[in-house]
C-alpha cells in the first residue's frame, strides 16, 4: 500500500518529519530561564515528542493531519551531559556524541547536524519537514537550502534568536508554548480528557462548551462601552471554562473564538485584537496603540521601532513597560519565580489593569532579565525594580550589538527614557 492510498483509507494526511536536536544549545538556555523545564527536556523526551506529534501539529496544519517523526537525532557533548544520554536512547533517538575539540569547549555538533540533514534530503523516505531544536544562527544557510528543496522547516530557539535565522524557517516553535505546554508539570497531557464512549456524547460536550463560551463573550461585550480586547476575553474564558492550554482541542484561543456563534458581534484584527458590537461600538482604529506611542513620544518611537524590528523587543510604550516591570517585581516577591506561573500571573495583572501586554511580551521580558545578569529565580523575595530595569536594558543592548546596531550616547539616553529609568540610577 503506497502512502497516498494510506492517507485516503484512514481519512487524514500524514506529515513525515526528521528531528535534529542540538542538546547543548537548548538545555543550557533552558537552564538559564527555567531549570525545572531543562530537567524535563533532558530526562523525559517522550513528553515533548508527544507534544510535537499531536498538539503542535494542529497549530500549523489544523485538524485532520498527523505528524510522524520518523528520524530522531540528538547531538550531545558526552563530557558534560552523558547522564542524559540513556533517556534519549530510550526514546528511540540516534544519539551522536560530540565531544569538545578545542580548549574552549567547542564541539562538532553543528557540522554533524548539517551533514546529516543534507544526507536526509536524498533519503528514500521523502521527509516533508525538518525540525531543528536549536537557536544557533549558524544553521541559517541550512534552512535556506532545505527551503530550496521545498521542505518545510520548524525551529525552536530558547532566548534570543537571530532575525535572519527565524526568517529562514517556515515556522518558529514559540519557546513559551514549548515550556508551558510540552515541559510544564501540568502540561497538555495532564489536563482532563473526555471519558465519553460515543462520538455523539463527545459532540454534545463540545457543543455545550461552545455555547457557554459564546455566552461569556456576548455578556462581556454587552457590558462594555468599548470594544473588548482579546487578551481580556481570553483571561475571562479561561477562568469560566477552564479551557486548558489547547482550548478544547482548537489549539489556540483565536481558533476557539472563531468557532463560537457570536451573532452580530465582530472580531477585529486591529492590534491587539478586539471583539465588538457594530451597533454599539465604534470600529477599532488601525494601529491605535502604536499611533498613541508615536504621538506622545515621536523621537523615542522611531528609536523603539528600529530596535523592535531588529531584535523583536516588544514595542511597548514607556508607561506600559513601567507597569509591566513593576508587576514582575511584585509577583516574584510575593510568589517566587517559576517561568510558567510568573508569566501567566503577570499577564493577568496586566489585563486587569488594562495594560496592552500579551503573554509573549511577558515571556520575552522575563527571559531578557535573566540573560541580562539578574536571574529572578535566585533573588528570593528581594527583587529590586532598579536591578530588573538595568538587567533588561543590558539584554536589549546586547541584542542590538548582535544585529550590528551599535548604540550611540543619544540612543542610550532614549533607551533609559523608554524603560523609565533615571540616568543617575545607573
Amino acid at each position: 500500500m503506497d502512502r497516498r492510498s494510506f492517507r485516503n483509507q484512514y481519512g487524514f494526511e500524514e506529515v513525515y518529519s526528521a528531528l535534529f536536536v542540538d542538546f547543548d544549545n537548548i538545555f543550557t538556555r533552558l537552564e538559564e530561564i527555567e531549570p525545572a523545564a531543562a530537567h524535563v527536556f533532558a530526562t523525559n523526551p517522550q513528553r515533548w515528542l508527544k507534544w510535537l506529534e499531536t498538539h503542535a501539529v494542529r497549530m500549523l496544519y489544523g485538524d485532520g493531519v498527523r505528524r510522524r517523526i520518523l528520524m530522531r537525532c540528538c547531538y550531545l557533548n558526552p563530557h558534560c551531559y552523558h547522564q542524559y544520554r540513556p533517556f534519549f536512547i530510550r526514546a528511540a533517538f540516534n544519539v551522536i556524541d560530540c565531544p569538545p575539540l578545542t580548549n574552549q569547549g567547542k564541539t562538532s555538533a553543528d557540522i554533524h547536524l548539517v551533514m546529516d540533514a543534507m544526507d536526509t534530503l536524498s533519503h528514500k523516505t521523502h521527509f516533508d519537514e525538518f525540525i531543528i531544536l536549536s537557536g544557533d544562527a549558524d544553521f541559517t544557510p541550512l534552512l535556506i537550502r532545505l527551503q530550496e528543496h521545498a521542505r518545510r522547516t520548524l525551529v525552536l530557539s530558547v532566548g534570543y534568536a537571530s532575525p535572519a535565522y527565524t526568517a529562514a524557517s517556515s515556522w518558529r516553535i514559540r519557546e513559551d508554548w514549548f515550556v508551558q505546554q510540552a515541559l510544564d508539570e501540568k502540561g497538555f497531557d495532564d489536563y482532563p480528557v473526555s471519558t465519553q464512549s460515543s462520538e455523539e456524547d463527545e459532540e454534545d460536550d463540545n457543543a455545550d462548551v461552545l455555547l457557554r463560551g459564546a455566552d461569556v463573550v456576548k455578556s462581556m461585550v454587552q457590558d462594555s462601552s468599548s470594544p473588548v480586547p482579546l487578551a481580556q476575553l481570553s483571561h475571562n474564558l479561561q477562568k469560566e471554562l477552564d479551557a486548558g492550554h489547547d482550548w478544547f482541542g482548537y489549539g489556540r484561543f483565536r481558533e476557539f473564538l472563531e468557532a463560537l456563534e457570536l451573532d452580530e458581534l465582530e472580531i477585529s484584527n486591529v492590534v491587539p485584537g478586539y471583539v465588538y458590537d457594530p451597533g454599539r461600538h465604534d470600529e477599532p482604529e488601525e494601529t491605535s496603540v502604536r499611533a498613541e506611542f508615536k504621538t506622545q513620544h515621536p523621537e523615542l518611537f522611531e528609536f523603539a521601532l528600529r530596535v523592535h524590528r531588529l531584535t523583536d523587543v516588544p514595542l511597548l510604550m514607556p508607561a506600559h513597560y513601567s507597569q509591566l516591570l513593576q508587576f514582575i517585581v511584585d509577583e516574584v516577591n510575593e510568589n517566587g519565580f517559576f517561568l510558567t506561573n510568573t508569566s501567566r500571573n503577570v499577564r493577568d495583572k496586566c489585563v486587569e489593569a488594562g495594560v496592552p501586554v500579551g503573554r509573549a511580551h511577558v515571556n520575552f521580558v522575563l527571559v531578557g532579565i535573566s540573560r541580562g545578569g539578574y536571574p529572578l529565580s535566585e533573588q528570593g523575595d528581594h527583587v529590586l525594580l532598579r536591578e530588573v530595569k538595568k538587567a533588561f536594558m543590558r539584554n536589549v543592548r546586547d541584542l542590538c550589538n548582535r544585529t550590528q546596531f551599535d548604540l550611540r550616547a543619544e540612543e542610550i539616553r532614549l533607551m533609559f527614557e523608554w524603560m523609565s529609568f533615571n540616568v543617575d540610577e545607573e
